[in-house]
């Protein structure tokens, strides 16, 4: 990997601009949680107290952290803060989309979206929070019982994951449909039926960015109790 490649991943990550220093050290310096991360000329990376470290060990650090303080007690909450009305559509949108093939690769059997709640969101305009907060307590709360939001105070607990047996993963799985469900301009909640699970699943789970050896476990075991064979696009004979 390059430097270049580096230094975008690393802003991608904390959700800044890196910032070129120019001469003489012609580094790039990232604004982390835990300070300035700088990556130098030869492309090496240092830490905030000026210790050279990989760039898999700074990113797995901070998801370590996350996952500690997000998983206690059970529960898997994430701030609203970054969301807007439409993005938080996008978020039950894509769950729905893909909602049948969810609930078998977590062994639940209730809905996490009913649909009811999910025409009801996409038949009204939403823009901001307010708009999608107006309209969850119009059709019911109790018609989303996998998610809970919490509006006052600003929150979500995805409460359909809770029970997995990995905290790890199930972490990893719903902080990247919270991310992504920010970045995408539009999510249909279209179900689309499939002959192959396993194919199905894992091509979504790397558009949500469950890419590369760090998520090599989450894949396997988000996939193993699907059908179907992940490699090939086609119906599978068993």
């Amino acid at each position: 990997m390059d430097r270049k490649e580096t230094v975008k991943i690393l802003g991608e990550h904390f959700g800044v601009k890196p910032e070129y220093m120019g001469v003489p050290s012609f580094a790039y310096q990232i604004k982390s949680p835990q300070g300035i991360i700088t990556v130098d000329k030869e492309g090496e990376i240092k830490n905030s107290e000026g210790i050279e470290v990989e760039l898999e060990e700074l990113l797995n650090d901070f998801q370590e952290e996350s996952v500690k303080a997000e998983t206690e007690h059970s529960e898997i909450i994430f701030s609203i803060a970054g969301h807007t009305g439409i993005t938080l559509r996008n978020l039950i949108n894509m769950i729905s989309s893909k909602q049948t093939l969810i609930k078998k690769a977590l062994g639940i059997e209730t809905d996490i979206v009913t649909k009811e709640f999910v025409e009801g969101i996409n038949n009204i305009r939403i823009s901001s929070i307010e708009d999608f907060k107006t309209a969850v307590l119009d059709i019911g709360e109790e018609k989303c019982p996998g998610i809970n939001f919490n509006f006052e105070k600003e929150t979500l607990e995805f409460k359909f994951i809770k029970d997995f047996e990995n905290a790890e993963i199930a972490v990893q799985f719903v902080e990247a449909l919270n991310e992504s469900s920010k970045k995408f301009k539009h999510s249909s909640p279209k179900e689309r039926q499939t002959d192959n699970e396993k194919y199905t699943f894992r091509t979504w789970l790397l558009r949500l960015g469950f890419i590369g050896e760090r998520y090599k476990q989450a894949r396997k075991e988000l996939l193993k109790n699907l059908g179907g064979n992940s490699a090939f696009r086609g119906k599978i004979n068993e």
